[in-house]
Protein backbone atom coordinates (compact mmCIF):
# COMPACT_ATOMS: atom_id res chain seq x y z
CA UNK A 1 0.00 0.00 0.00
CA UNK A 2 1.39 3.46 -1.21
CA UNK A 3 1.88 6.61 1.62
CA UNK A 4 2.84 9.76 1.35
CA UNK A 5 4.66 11.16 4.43
CA UNK A 6 4.36 14.86 5.56
CA UNK A 7 6.37 15.84 9.14
CA UNK A 8 8.08 12.29 9.64
CA UNK A 9 10.24 14.18 12.62
CA UNK A 10 7.17 14.56 14.60
CA UNK A 11 5.75 11.96 17.43
CA UNK A 12 2.05 12.78 16.98
CA UNK A 13 0.66 10.33 13.53
CA UNK A 14 -2.35 11.45 12.24
CA UNK A 15 -3.60 8.99 9.40
CA UNK A 16 -6.10 10.93 6.78
CA UNK A 17 -7.65 8.51 4.24
CA UNK A 18 -9.19 10.81 1.27
CA UNK A 19 -11.87 10.97 -0.68
CA UNK A 20 -12.74 9.22 -4.19
CA UNK A 21 -10.63 10.04 -7.55
CA UNK A 22 -8.70 12.89 -4.93
CA UNK A 23 -5.93 11.36 -3.71
CA UNK A 24 -4.95 15.06 -2.11
CA UNK A 25 -8.33 15.59 -0.92
CA UNK A 26 -6.37 17.16 2.51
CA UNK A 27 -3.31 19.09 0.48
CA UNK A 28 -4.57 21.76 2.63
CA UNK A 29 -3.80 19.77 5.81
CA UNK A 30 -0.19 19.33 4.46
CA UNK A 31 0.63 22.57 6.03
CA UNK A 32 0.25 20.42 9.51
CA UNK A 33 2.99 18.79 8.92
CA UNK A 34 5.07 21.37 11.44
CA UNK A 35 3.64 19.89 13.72
CA UNK A 36 2.44 16.10 13.17
CA UNK A 37 3.22 13.24 11.13
CA UNK A 38 0.55 13.10 8.49
CA UNK A 39 0.17 9.55 6.79
CA UNK A 40 -2.00 9.87 3.39
CA UNK A 41 -2.40 6.38 2.26
CA UNK A 42 -3.60 6.18 -1.48
CA UNK A 43 -7.12 3.78 -1.11
CA UNK A 44 -6.79 1.11 -3.55
CA UNK A 45 -7.58 2.10 -7.01
CA UNK A 46 -6.67 5.63 -6.73
CA UNK A 47 -3.41 7.20 -7.16
CA UNK A 48 -0.40 5.50 -7.28
CA UNK A 49 -2.96 2.36 -6.21
CA UNK A 50 -4.73 2.90 -9.26
CA UNK A 51 -3.83 -0.27 -11.07
CA UNK A 52 -6.09 -2.25 -8.64
CA UNK A 53 -9.73 -2.30 -8.14
CA UNK A 54 -11.14 -0.92 -4.97
CA UNK A 55 -12.85 -3.58 -2.83
CA UNK A 56 -14.05 -1.77 0.39
CA UNK A 57 -13.59 -5.07 2.75
CA UNK A 58 -10.06 -5.72 1.36
CA UNK A 59 -8.94 -2.06 2.14
CA UNK A 60 -10.39 -1.89 5.50
CA UNK A 61 -8.57 -5.00 6.33
CA UNK A 62 -5.27 -3.45 4.52
CA UNK A 63 -5.40 -0.21 6.35
CA UNK A 64 -5.91 -1.68 10.04
CA UNK A 65 -2.85 -3.59 9.17
CA UNK A 66 -0.96 -1.15 8.20
CA UNK A 67 -1.90 1.22 11.05
CA UNK A 68 -1.39 -1.48 13.90
CA UNK A 69 2.43 -1.98 12.16
CA UNK A 70 2.59 2.48 13.17
CA UNK A 71 3.28 0.44 16.54
CA UNK A 72 0.77 3.43 18.58
CA UNK A 73 -2.82 4.71 18.67
CA UNK A 74 -3.24 7.61 15.96
CA UNK A 75 -5.34 10.44 15.50
CA UNK A 76 -8.07 9.30 12.24
CA UNK A 77 -9.29 11.89 9.80
CA UNK A 78 -11.48 10.39 6.35
CA UNK A 79 -13.18 12.55 4.14
CA UNK A 80 -16.17 11.36 1.74
CA UNK A 81 -14.97 7.88 0.64
CA UNK A 82 -12.34 7.95 3.33
CA UNK A 83 -15.07 9.12 5.46
CA UNK A 84 -17.03 5.92 4.65
CA UNK A 85 -13.74 3.51 5.46
CA UNK A 86 -13.05 5.29 8.65
CA UNK A 87 -16.59 4.35 10.13
CA UNK A 88 -15.62 1.18 9.69
CA UNK A 89 -12.02 1.52 10.99
CA UNK A 90 -13.41 3.03 13.84
CA UNK A 91 -16.23 0.52 14.32
CA UNK A 92 -14.28 -2.94 14.04
CA UNK A 93 -10.76 -1.72 15.53
CA UNK A 94 -11.40 1.12 17.35
CA UNK A 95 -7.76 0.39 19.29
CA UNK A 96 -5.85 1.77 16.94
CA UNK A 97 -7.39 5.41 17.41
CA UNK A 98 -7.58 7.90 19.86
CA UNK A 99 -10.08 10.33 18.28
CA UNK A 100 -11.74 10.86 14.80
CA UNK A 101 -12.72 13.11 12.33
CA UNK A 102 -15.40 11.89 9.75
CA UNK A 103 -16.38 14.46 7.20
CA UNK A 104 -19.38 14.07 4.51
CA UNK A 105 -19.67 10.60 5.24
CA UNK A 106 -22.69 9.21 3.09
CA UNK A 107 -24.24 6.17 5.16
CA UNK A 108 -28.06 6.49 4.42
CA UNK A 109 -28.52 4.73 0.91
CA UNK A 110 -31.30 3.41 -0.68
CA UNK A 111 -31.84 2.67 -4.72
CA UNK A 112 -32.78 5.20 -6.69
CA UNK A 113 -30.13 7.11 -4.61
CA UNK A 114 -27.21 4.74 -5.72
CA UNK A 115 -28.32 4.87 -9.17
CA UNK A 116 -28.54 8.32 -9.34
CA UNK A 117 -24.72 8.73 -7.91
CA UNK A 118 -23.26 6.18 -10.03
CA UNK A 119 -24.69 7.38 -12.91
CA UNK A 120 -22.79 10.98 -11.58
CA UNK A 121 -19.83 9.72 -11.10
CA UNK A 122 -20.03 7.43 -14.36
CA UNK A 123 -20.26 10.57 -16.11
CA UNK A 124 -17.79 12.56 -14.56
CA UNK A 125 -14.98 9.41 -14.80
CA UNK A 126 -15.56 9.98 -18.31
CA UNK A 127 -14.79 13.65 -17.71
CA UNK A 128 -11.48 12.94 -15.97
CA UNK A 129 -10.15 11.16 -19.21
CA UNK A 130 -9.82 14.84 -20.96
CA UNK A 131 -6.66 16.11 -19.22
CA UNK A 132 -7.29 20.11 -19.63
CA UNK A 133 -10.76 19.46 -17.95
CA UNK A 134 -9.37 16.98 -15.25
CA UNK A 135 -7.51 19.43 -14.28
CA UNK A 136 -10.23 21.94 -14.41
CA UNK A 137 -12.08 19.80 -11.87
CA UNK A 138 -9.01 19.44 -9.66
CA UNK A 139 -9.41 23.24 -9.42
CA UNK A 140 -12.67 23.65 -8.72
CA UNK A 141 -12.09 21.01 -5.90
CA UNK A 142 -9.53 23.41 -4.38
CA UNK A 143 -6.00 21.20 -5.11
CA UNK A 144 -3.39 23.23 -4.56
CA UNK A 145 -1.52 23.74 -7.99
CA UNK A 146 1.55 21.22 -7.62
CA UNK A 147 -1.20 18.30 -6.31
CA UNK A 148 -3.27 18.92 -9.31
CA UNK A 149 -1.21 18.28 -12.27
CA UNK A 150 -0.12 14.98 -10.33
CA UNK A 151 -3.77 14.63 -9.94
CA UNK A 152 -4.47 14.54 -13.43
CA UNK A 153 -2.18 11.75 -14.13
CA UNK A 154 -3.02 9.96 -11.93
CA UNK A 155 -7.22 9.49 -12.90
CA UNK A 156 -5.89 8.62 -16.64
CA UNK A 157 -5.63 4.91 -14.84
CA UNK A 158 -8.06 4.69 -12.47
CA UNK A 159 -10.41 2.33 -14.02
CA UNK A 160 -14.34 2.27 -14.09
CA UNK A 161 -15.30 -0.62 -11.89
CA UNK A 162 -13.17 1.26 -9.23
CA UNK A 163 -15.62 4.17 -9.53
CA UNK A 164 -18.35 1.65 -9.25
CA UNK A 165 -17.01 -0.58 -6.35
CA UNK A 166 -16.03 3.08 -4.44
CA UNK A 167 -19.92 4.11 -4.86
CA UNK A 168 -21.80 0.95 -4.04
CA UNK A 169 -19.32 0.17 -1.43
CA UNK A 170 -21.53 -1.66 0.87
CA UNK A 171 -20.82 0.68 3.95
CA UNK A 172 -24.55 1.68 5.49
CA UNK A 173 -25.88 2.82 8.55
CA UNK A 174 -27.29 -0.48 8.90
CA UNK A 175 -24.40 -2.48 8.16
CA UNK A 176 -22.15 -0.85 10.42
CA UNK A 177 -21.65 -3.50 13.57
CA UNK A 178 -19.99 -1.97 16.73
CA UNK A 179 -19.79 1.95 16.05
CA UNK A 180 -22.08 2.11 18.50
CA UNK A 181 -19.67 0.28 21.28
CA UNK A 182 -16.62 2.90 20.45
CA UNK A 183 -15.57 4.81 23.45
CA UNK A 184 -13.39 7.33 21.68
CA UNK A 185 -14.20 10.72 20.68
CA UNK A 186 -15.88 11.03 17.33
CA UNK A 187 -16.75 14.43 15.52
CA UNK A 188 -18.88 14.28 12.36
CA UNK A 189 -19.10 16.78 9.96
CA UNK A 190 -21.30 17.68 7.00
CA UNK A 191 -22.09 20.84 4.66
CA UNK A 192 -25.22 22.41 4.77
CA UNK A 193 -25.01 22.86 0.89
CA UNK A 194 -24.00 19.28 0.03
CA UNK A 195 -27.13 16.43 -0.83
CA UNK A 196 -29.31 15.58 2.24
CA UNK A 197 -28.04 12.05 2.66
CA UNK A 198 -24.91 13.24 4.17
CA UNK A 199 -26.09 15.43 6.74
CA UNK A 200 -28.78 13.15 7.37
CA UNK A 201 -26.09 10.03 7.73
CA UNK A 202 -23.96 12.57 9.64
CA UNK A 203 -27.04 12.74 12.11
CA UNK A 204 -27.12 9.38 12.26
CA UNK A 205 -24.03 8.19 13.78
CA UNK A 206 -24.50 11.03 16.48
CA UNK A 207 -27.68 8.94 17.50
CA UNK A 208 -25.82 5.32 17.42
CA UNK A 209 -22.88 6.41 19.79
CA UNK A 210 -22.85 9.22 22.48
CA UNK A 211 -19.11 9.76 22.16
CA UNK A 212 -20.13 11.16 18.53
CA UNK A 213 -21.07 14.65 17.68
CA UNK A 214 -22.16 16.04 14.71
CA UNK A 215 -21.26 19.33 13.42
CA UNK A 216 -23.21 20.67 9.80
CA UNK A 217 -21.27 23.97 8.65
CA UNK A 218 -24.51 25.28 6.94
CA UNK A 219 -21.83 27.39 4.34
CA UNK A 220 -20.02 24.54 3.46
CA UNK A 221 -21.04 21.96 -0.09
CA UNK A 222 -18.88 18.72 -0.16
CA UNK A 223 -15.76 20.72 0.14
CA UNK A 224 -14.59 20.98 3.71
CA UNK A 225 -11.01 20.21 3.53
CA UNK A 226 -10.00 22.50 0.94
CA UNK A 227 -12.57 25.30 1.11
CA UNK A 228 -12.68 25.43 4.69
CA UNK A 229 -9.31 24.84 5.46
CA UNK A 230 -7.96 27.65 8.37
CA UNK A 231 -11.36 26.09 10.43
CA UNK A 232 -10.80 22.22 9.67
CA UNK A 233 -7.44 22.69 10.45
CA UNK A 234 -8.31 23.94 13.61
CA UNK A 235 -10.36 21.13 15.11
CA UNK A 236 -8.09 18.94 13.75
CA UNK A 237 -5.37 20.40 16.14
CA UNK A 238 -8.11 20.04 19.18
CA UNK A 239 -9.43 16.80 18.90
CA UNK A 240 -5.76 15.32 17.96
CA UNK A 241 -3.92 17.56 20.63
Amino acid sequence: MYCEEYGKENAKIIVMLHGANFVHSFGRQYTLADRYHIIVPHLMGFGNEADRIFNADEQVGELAGYIASLGQKTALVGFSLGAQIGCRLVAEHQELFDCAILVSPWLCKDKETVDNVMKANEKQFALFKKKWLCSLIGAMNGLPKAQRAEFVEQMQRVSIETIRNSVDNGITVDSLKGFENVTIPVKVLAGGREQKVVADSAAALSRMNKNCSCEIWEKAAHNIPPMFAERFNELICQMAG
